[in-house]
């Protein structure tokens, strides 16, 4: 039984952390340079000259698919077909057919600050090729991840989000006591039930 809730408490962190259990795999699809930013193809590493592109801004002004702002992210979908439209809950800016960028200054603030981590969500009536769902990280010049793309397919087809400067994930080792403190409270819910049970 504590199997049961241990493989719960599993998949209850892995959603949690933005990513479920069926998109585990991870890639690193490029750096950003400190001043000049990333430019670069989403599947390059799997799809190597796919037309899903993405952008990712250094310090320098960034206007990357034809942006006539300083711009933070970026999607250029263009080149994919009329598949894709950005959900309601989004907070980028469309620019051209299945163009989108993040405005370097959004309604909430500066994108860069701790308290304004704007998402790009995005959708499609065709769901994914199994090789391209998971989590697609831009990593800052120092190693560390700046950007997380995550990629899933649900019922209605495929979705896609955009995580502009998220807040650290937990180290690994949090991960683990995360999971065990899951299980161990799914194993004592299961005995006092039980003994609840016995007494009755």
């Amino acid at each position: 039984m504590t199997l049961k809730y241990l493989m719960t408490g599993a998949a209850v962190a892995f959603s949690l952390a933005g990513v479920t259990v069926a998109n585990a795999q991870t890639h690193n699809i490029g750096v950003e340079d400190p001043s000049t930013g990333f430019t670069g193809n989403l599947f390059g590493n799997v799809f190597p000259g796919s037309p899903y592109l993405v952008a990712s801004d250094g310090e320098d002004t960034f206007q990357p698919f034809g942006a006539t702002f300083d711009v933070s992210d970026g999607l250029d979908f263009s080149g994919v077909g009329p598949l894709w439209v950005q959900a309601g809950d989004s907070h980028w800016t469309e620019i051209g057919h299945q163009t989108w960028v993040l405005p370097a200054s959004t309604a909430c603030g500066n994108e860069n600050e701790p308290s304004c981590e704007p998402v790009g969500h995005f959708v499609s009536p065709i769901q994914w090729n199994p090789l391209a769902i998971g989590r697609w990280n831009i990593l800052d010049a120092d190693g560390s991840i700046g950007d997380i793309i995550v990629t899933f397919n649900t019922a209605d087809g495929a979705e896609l989000r955009f995580y502009s400067d998220p807040l650290p994930a937990p180290e690994a080792s949090t991960w683990t006591m995360m999971l065990l403190g899951f299980g161990g409270l799914g194993a004592a819910l299961r005995i006092r039930k039980t003994s609840v049970a016995l007494t009755a």
